[in-house]
């Protein structure tokens, strides 16, 4: 009975440890991440502040997960070479978090692509500590159709940069032309640090944290495409290449919305209202961009396009949701609803029109 009592708390005792570490892990790739989404600028607008916090974030946990590895290996000593595996990626993690410190560092002067590999490196070894514990995310098809999506909008964004450069070529103001240099290059970075972001995330994807930075890493890459597509109309007023331009930019939003639906579609659990949250998103966005790009005719019809689309979806969307609807109430409400942003919206871009 003894016995039995006492192999009862060595496996509480395990599976506490493990939810445990594997809540530590989870704050760590969070951590990471949004300490690369903090430096993608430039050093001089950086909140070092918040980068601080998330530094701590990762040490403070660093250190728990570290003791909680230490007992869980010792409690796993009966299960050959499984104590020492997880030490063995324990250590790997540790080492591959001190890596990104030490790139990080205002003083270090190490290039951005050091960053990226440091942080890429941590979800690399965040995953295999998982699986030593038994805990990694059991739908790695999951894992791998992110990382691919993460890549196609990496793609997406060099077709961009080409088509940008192509605008550069033919203008004439050695200023303007440094200015979509200089905005195509923030493009292809944000683009990497994506795909870096994703790679850190994928092993702790279920955690709320890790989406939430994804999906900034996401609207980082949004703002990076603007910009490059703005730097282009105000280069050139050739027509074919900045239609290119567009079309590409089109192409990077559309890889981009993508990737984030596939991440929502997980973390609803598959339920529609992922679609609501895709069209909503690009709403807010189109809305905003309208609004600062007051002045430039042409990116605010492009603009106002985009809304009338992403408009269109969601009130297809909740009018089909309506015909659904058993409740008569609700049925209405979200028919009035639908009309209402209908409505809105035209007038909306009635209004760029004008």
């Amino acid at each position: 009975m003894n016995t039995l009592a006492s192999r009862m708390w060595v496996q509480n005792k395990v599976d506490e440890s493990k939810h445990e570490i594997h809540s530590q892990v989870d704050a760590i790739t969070a951590g990471t991440a949004s300490v690369v989404n903090l430096t993608a600028g430039d050093p001089t607008d950086t909140d070092y502040t918040s980068v601080g916090c998330a530094i701590t974030t990762i040490s403070s946990n660093l250190t728990e997960m570290s003791k909680g590895v230490k007992l869980l290996a010792a409690l796993m000593e009966d299960e050959v070479g499984s104590g020492q595996n997880l030490m063995g990626a324990a250590r790997t993690l540790t080492g591959a978090v001190s890596d990104l410190l030490r790139a990080v560092e205002p003083a270090s002067g190490e290039p951005r692509q050091t960053v990226l590999s440091a942080a890429s490196s941590i979800g690399q070894a965040s995953g295999d500590l998982l699986k030593q514990m038994g805990e990694g995310e059991t739908d790695e098809r999951f894992q791998d159709i992110m990382m691919n999506l993460a890549k196609a909008v990496a793609n997406a964004a060099a077709m961009l940069v080409l088509k940008a450069k192509n605008v550069a070529q033919v203008a004439e103001d050695t200023a303007l032309q440094n200015r979509v240099i200089t905005a195509a290059t923030q493009c292809a970075l944000s683009t990497s640090q994506l795909v870096a972001c994703t790679k850190v995330v994928s092993p702790t994807i279920s955690s709320p944290v890790c989406q939430e930075q994804l999906v900034e890493a996401g609207r980082l890459v949004e703002r990076s495409v603007e910009g490059c597509v703005k730097a282009c109309h105000a280069a050139s007023e050739e027509g074919e290449l900045l239609r290119q331009v567009n079309m590409a930019a089109g192409a990077v939003s559309q890889a981009l919305s993508d990737l984030l639906q596939h991440v929502r579609h997980y973390a609803s659990c598959g339920e529609p209202i992922g679609r609501y949250d895709q069209a909503t998103d690009t709403i807010m966005t189109v809305t905003e961009n309208i609004f600062t790009s007051m002045g430039d005719a042409g990116e605010m019809v492009r603009q106002a396009r985009v809304l009338a689309q992403a408009t269109s979806d969601l009130v297809n969307a909740m009018r089909s949701d309506a015909e659904a609807e058993i409740d008569v109430d609700n049925s209405k409400k979200l028919l009035a609803a639908a009309k209402l942003l209908a409505d809105a919206t035209a007038r909306m871009v009635e209004a760029a029109k004008v």
